[in-house]
């Protein structure tokens, strides 16, 4: 099994990722997407709307989380 940071580096630009609830502890994701947006700033990466590189989101309702590549193409 990949590492939480493996799982989101794999995400592409514009396209989601859609993880179940059940399979993740998302403070976890939201941590380690927050440390590599920070490297990619400091890189000199930009991202439109100055957003964050990787957005991580939950959905209760649907019991999924949302890995989000801000990054364009």
């Amino acid at each position: 099994m990949a590492t939480i940071r493996e799982t989101i580096l794999k995400v592409k630009p514009g396209e989601p990722k859609i993880i179940p609830l059940s399979e993740v502890d998302v403070t976890g994701y939201r941590q380690q997407a927050h440390v590599i947006s920070k490297e990619l700033r400091d890189k000199g990466v930009v991202v439109p709307d100055g957003k964050p590189a990787y957005t991580i989101s939950k959905n209760k309702y649907t019991g999924s989380m949302y890995i989000i590549n801000n990054m364009q193409k």
